[in-house]
C-alpha cells in the first residue's frame, strides 16, 4: 500500500535565484516523485519559476511589521493547501515559519544554509519546531560545538547541485585568460585579497583579465582599490543577479577567497560547470576542495600564494583542466540533487510520523539555541 501524500510549504527569500543549481520547480519534482506534494512561499518569486502554480510570493513576510498582516491574509483555496508540515529553507525566513505555524497550528523544520557570524543564535519554537536542518556535516558539526544544538535535534542533507552535460571550460587557444570570484561584497568574503592577488599576477606580465559578481557595502571600496592597484582596466565589477551559463562560460579558474568559514555554495556551483577551482583553506571549503586532487587551497588572506597558484594553473592547462573535471565529478557523487530529494522526503515522513516534539529535545535545545 502507498504511503499517503504529504503536504509540505517551503518559505524562501529567492528561490532558486541566479541559476544556483537549484532550480526550484524540479526540486518539486523530484519530491513529488516521493510522495511530497510541495508549494513555496517566497518573498520575491524568481524568474525561472514561470507560470508554475506551486511557487507563490508573499512579499511582507520578511518584514516584522508587516509580517503579521500577511501571514493573516494566508488563505486556503484553490492555490494555496493547508500543509502537514513547514520547511524554511533560509534561515531568515525562521521567523516567518515561527508565525505562520502558530496561526496555522502546523509544525516547522529549518534549514541553516550558512555558518553563524559570531555571537550568531537561532530563535526557535519549543513548541512547533521540530528540527534542524543543517546544509553540510561540516556546518552540523559546528552548530553541535558553537551552538551546543543536540546532535539528535539535527538532520544533515546538503543541497543538490544541478550538474551540467557538459563542462563549460574547454582549451581556447589565444584567448585572454579570464579569473572570477562571486559572493556578498564584504570585508569576509576576501574580495580585497583577490583584487591585491590580481595585481600581483599582471605584474608578472601575464595577460589576464578579472570579473568580480557581486554587491554589498564594500562595492565602492574595493573599485578604489582596482584603481589604486591601478588593475581597474583588467578589473570588471558585475551584478551577482548575472551569475548564470553565461558567467562560468567565460571563466577559465573561479576563487573563492572567503576569511571564515562558509558552506560554499558558489564554488560548488564553479565545480558543476567544470570550472578549476581555487579556494581559502576554511572550514566549509575544505569539503569542497581536496587539495591538488579536485582543486588548490590556499591560506586565508593571502594574496601572494593565490596569485602564485592562478599563474600555475595557467601555465599548466592540462592539469587545470583535470582540476576542473575532478571538482565536476564531485559535485554529480556529493551533491546529487535525487539523494536531496530522498534524505528531505525521509526526514518528513520521519518528523510526522512521529507526532508530537520531543520534550527531551526541546529542554536541551532551549539553553542551546534560544528556543522561544
Amino acid at each position: 500500500m502507498p504511503e499517503p501524500t504529504r503536504n509540505v510549504l517551503f518559505l524562501a527569500d529567492r528561490p532558486g535565484e541566479h541559476d544556483d543549481g537549484w532550480p526550484i520547480g524540479m526540486f518539486l519534482d523530484r519530491l513529488a516523485k516521493l510522495g511530497i506534494s510541495g508549494q513555496v512561499l517566497c518573498v520575491n518569486r524568481p524568474a525561472g519559476a514561470g507560470a508554475d502554480s506551486r511557487v507563490m510570493e508573499a512579499n511582507g513576510l520578511r518584514n516584522r511589521w508587516v509580517r503579521p498582516l500577511a501571514v493573516r491574509r494566508l488563505g486556503f483555496g484553490e492555490g494555496l493547501k493547508r500543509p502537514d508540515l513547514i520547511h524554511a529553507i533560509d534561515a531568515e525566513m525562521g521567523p516567518a515559519a515561527l508565525s505562520i505555524a502558530e496561526t496555522w497550528e502546523v509544525p516547522y523544520l529549518l534549514t541553516a544554509r550558512e555558518f553563524l557570524p559570531e555571537g550568531g543564535w537561532l530563535r526557535l519554537s519549543k513548541r512547533w519546531c521540530r528540527g534542524l536542518i543543517a546544509a553540510s556535516r561540516d556546518l552540523a558539526e559546528d552548530l553541535v560545538v558553537n551552538l551546543k544544538v543536540p546532535a539528535d535535534f539535527l538532520s544533515v542533507v546538503s543541497r543538490g547541485v544541478a550538474v551540467a552535460d557538459e563542462p563549460t571550460v574547454a582549451a581556447r587557444p589565444g584567448k585572454v585568460p579570464v579569473i572570477g570570484t562571486a559572493g556578498a561584497l564584504v570585508p569576509s568574503s576576501g574580495m580585497a585579497t583577490f583584487l591585491n592577488a590580481a595585481r600581483r599576477v599582471t605584474d608578472t606580465g601575464v595577460d589576464a583579465e578579472f570579473v568580480i559578481a557581486g554587491h554589498g557595502e564594500d562595492e565602492y571600496d574595493l573599485r578604489r582599490r582596482a584603481a589604486r592597484l591601478k588593475i581597474a582596466d583588467r578589473v570588471t565589477f558585475t551584478n551577482r543577479s548575472l551569475l548564470g551559463l553565461r558567467f562560468w562560460s567565460v571563466l577559465d579558474l573561479f576563487c573563492q577567497m572567503s576569511l571564515i568559514p562558509t558552506v560554499g555554495r558558489t564554488l560548488a556551483i564553479a565545480q558543476s560547470f567544470g570550472v578549476p577551482a581555487l579556494a581559502s583553506d576554511v572550514e566549509g571549503l575544505r569539503a569542497l576542495v581536496a587539495h591538488e586532487a579536485n582543486g588548490v587551497l590556499v591560506p586565508p588572506g593571502d594574496s601572494t600564494a593565490l596569485a602564485h597558484a592562478i599563474l600555475d594553473l595557467l601555465a599548466n592547462p592540462e592539469r587545470a583542466r583535470r582540476l576542473g573535471a575532478r571538482g565536476r565529478e564531485a559535485v554529480r557523487r556529493d551533491l546529487n540533487p535525487e539523494a536531496e530529494a530522498e534524505s528531505l522526503a525521509a526526514v518528513y515522513r520521519q518528523v510526522l510520523d512521529e507526532g508530537a516534539f520531543r520534550p527531551a529535545v526541546a529542554a536541551r535545545a532551549v539553553e542551546a539555541v534560544a528556543l522561544q
